[in-house]
């Protein structure tokens, strides 16, 4: 039976919720938190395929366990749900593991987080653990993980303490310097400034980020998203590095001899997923900076 707490985030996909919804059953966690957003107006059979999904992971849990469920009756849209969802978690946890529908742990996942939020509990610099890896198949020291300043939300763990500084809006961080950000993690910055998408993860990113926290790592991805397609909210397109992810298991946890970030693997991510090229920055912004433009992207988008 595991300990760590679980968060398990889903909307609107029954079949996807169980993949993910499988290995936190073969976890028994103690205690399972379960968050779901509203079904969206005018959205035909959509509040069918919520009950559904609902429906299907309270009917799988087969072990003795408390249960919490916070069901919304109306679509809070995915930035405000998933983040008063992790308000919520955290209200009633001191630290615990957030899992969205889309995302597949390996089942070293969970035995790693819960590891490194021993570890590390009282450290005030780590504020993140990774689930995922985008170093595809170089290794980072000679450890089983390393310290990084990106926070990915791919499957990953937190503590109350580190949360407490999340700002949906970003506001408390509006003056402090955006130094060391490259151009395209500036545009993801101004959207949320500016009210242009409905997410929460550019924030919690941001968040890490300006507090200069540090992340924890593996040195191999943990976990896989399988979210992308036609039914996405925000992955419909596959980026140019995702199949070069490298997934594998930490059966056994090397902790590093020293704690330091490692600025090289940085460099790395933002030359390869922070990067998506100065052209597509451009029509990106061109789109978000035109109002006819942006809300018929919107309207693709749904």
């Amino acid at each position: 039976m595991l300990h760590t707490p679980i968060l398990l985030l889903v909307f609107n996909r029954p079949e996807q919720a169980l993949l993910v919804f499988e290995q936190i059953r073969l976890q028994q966690p103690e205690q399972l938190f379960i968050a779901a957003d509203g079904p969206r107006l005018g959205q035909a059979g959509e509040e069918a395929m919520c009950d559904a999904t609902r429906a299907a992971v309270l009917n799988g849990i087969d072990w003795p366990c408390k249960i919490e469920t916070l069901f919304r009756s109306h679509n809070l849209g995915c930035g405000k749900a998933v983040s008063t969802a992790i308000d919520w978690f955290f209200s009633q946890v001191e630290e615990g593991i957030i899992l969205e529908d889309d995302c597949v742990p390996d089942l070293t996942f969970f035995p790693f987080c819960t590891a490194m939020l021993t570890q590390y509990r009282l450290n005030q610099n780590i504020m993140h653990i990774n689930g995922g890896n985008y170093q595809f198949g170089t290794q980072r020291g000679n450890a089983s993980y390393y310290f990084s300043r990106y926070a990915h939300v791919w499957g990953w763990a937190t503590w109350r303490r580190a949360w407490q500084y999340y700002d949906f809006t970003l506001d408390r961080y509006r003056h402090v310097s955006r130094q060391g950000l490259n151009t395209f993690l500036q545009s993801e910055l101004q959207s949320i400034y500016n009210a242009q998408v409905d997410t929460w993860d550019i924030q919690w990113f941001m968040t890490v980020w300006f507090n200069k926290g540090w992340v924890i790592t593996p040195n191999v991805s943990l976990v896989k998203n399988i979210g992308y397609g036609k039914k996405a909210t925000h992955t419909r397109s596959v980026p140019r590095w995702f199949n070069k992810i490298q997934y594998g298991k930490i059966t056994e946890i090397r902790h590093p001899d020293e704690i330091n970030i490692d600025e090289e693997a940085d460099r790395y991510t933002i030359n390869t997923v922070f990067n998506p090229g100065s052209l597509s920055i451009g029509l990106k912004k061109i789109v978000k900076n035109n109002t006819l433009l942006y809300n018929m992207y919107k309207r693709i988008s749904r």
